[in-house]
């Protein structure tokens, strides 16, 4: 049901018909944007949230995967305007089901169509069964990830939590399950070296369902070779298989200087 509330408002950005808004968002909405510098702060409320959206017209896009966890939604986006935007969208409903906060990432992506690349290709399927057990276990790996292996750069961990058969969806960073773990042996125990601490990884929200996992954190960058320190606001979504191994991932990396082209998909 709240997957479909979702659809139905990426609707109304595509038709840019803005009177289905009263019935899928609250009053008292309120956006977030990432917190870093030169991403612009944006007024809460829907009658403020209209004024943008009428100020834009209407916004192409292409939904992707799209999960519903609980009193949230996770939607994995391309914005399809003069020039493309990799997008997640993080919703969370009130108990009347109406849209009160939203979350995203966003990336600048010209190179994209110039290359023929295709961040948003693959698998997954947020459609099958899950419980609220294996939910919570899918969560409790990912955590796992982030701080045990990632944040102390524990490269064990790497066979552990990741599959020869990882798939990397992100063009600046190829290799798969090697790439991985050679960022783990290298690159992050060279920051832990220079800073005195573990890799800082801030997780903000967690979202599972089906056999994907969204995960909305601060990292700084590191091993990607480009943005060498620079804070980043991102989004990472996984295909997990059962043995609790990461065998997919796609991700939004909303960079600290990376400008968009415009601020038309903040909203």
């Amino acid at each position: 049901m709240l997957k479909a509330k979702v659809r139905a408002f990426f609707g109304v950005l595509a038709s840019g018909d803005l009177n289905a808004l009263e019935r899928l968002v609250a009053d008292a909405y309120v956006p977030h944007c990432a917190k870093l510098a030169g991403v612009p702060v944006l007024q809460a409320g829907r009658e403020a949230l209209r004024r943008r959206l009428a100020a834009r017209g209407a916004l192409p896009h292409q939904v992707f995967r799209i999960v519903a966890d609980g009193d949230f939604v996770f939607a994995q986006v391309r914005y399809d305007g003069a020039v493309p935007v990799s997008g997640a969208d993080i919703f969370r409903f009130d108990d009347t089901g109406m849209i009160v906060e939203h979350w995203n990432s966003r990336q600048f992506i010209p190179q994209d169509s110039l290359n023929g690349v295709d961040r948003f290709a693959g698998g997954g399927n947020a459609d099958l069964p899950v419980s609220a057990a294996r939910r919570a276990e899918m969560k409790t790996v990912m955590t796992s990830v982030l701080l045990n292996m990632w944040s102390k750069g524990n490269a064990a961990l790497v066979p552990v939590y990741y599959d020869e058969s990882y798939i990397q969806h992100n063009p600046d960073m190829p290799g798969g399950f090697h790439r991985i773990k050679e960022i783990v042996e290298t690159e992050i125990p060279k920051y832990i070296a220079a800073t005195g601490g573990d890799f800082p990884v801030d997780i903000h929200l967690m979202g599972a369902g089906g056999d994907l996992i969204y995960v909305y954190h601060s990292v700084f960058m590191a091993g990607i070779n480009r943005n060498d320190g620079a804070r980043s606001t991102n989004t990472d979504i996984f295909r997990m298989n059962a043995e609790n191994r990461m065998i997919e991932h796609w991700d939004v990396l909303e960079i600290e200087g990376d400008k968009l082209a415009d601020d038309a998909t903040l909203f």
